[in-house]
């Protein structure tokens, strides 16, 4: 994971709902560019904070219903229904949440919608494919790097 998306996972309850929070600073680099005299978060980002947070409710379900024998890897592989109704501007807080739809033991599914001062500002639906130890995943040199991160962000009985 390049992007850390995250900036606390306020609760996982496997098997049901995840929620988040990611605060969007000025002096994030994004914000030059995009767009200069107008600063709004872009809508892949905001989809990428999504996928985050989803994807950790995925995985931690997975351990849940199938045990933990390797670590699993959900990896975002379809986005669907994808809205976005307003935008996410510098300072703004979105609280982000993942409800469960669907998982077995190659896929996932979830429903996640970000709000900002209680306002729905993006929802989408968002599949995932569950990688597994037999497609090298573990050697994968940005693990470490997403460990220390997740040691920062979840809550004590998920680290």
């Amino acid at each position: 994971m390049r992007f850390f998306l995250l900036d606390k996972v306020l609760e996982i309850l496997p098997g049901k709902s995840a929620k988040g929070v990611k605060c969007w600073s000025l002096d994030n680099e994004i914000f030059e560019d995009h767009f200069p005299g107008y600063p709004t978060t872009p809508g892949v980002l905001l989809t990428e904070s999504m996928a985050q947070l989803a994807g950790l409710l995925i995985e931690h379900s997975f351990y849940q219903e199938y045990g933990k024998p390797n670590r699993v890897f959900p990896i975002l592989s379809i986005i669907q229904k994808a809205k976005f109704r307003t935008f996410v501007s510098p300072g703004d807080q979105c609280i982000i949440e993942a409800t469960m739809m669907s998982l077995d033991t190659g896929r996932g599914t979830c429903q996640v919608i970000t709000r900002v001062n209680n306002e729905m500002v993006c929802e989408a639906t968002l599949s995932f494919v569950i990688l597994g130890k037999e497609t090298g995943m573990e050697e994968n040199k940005f693990l470490a790097k997403r460990d220390q991160y997740l040691s920062n962000i979840l809550p004590p009985e998920f680290k």
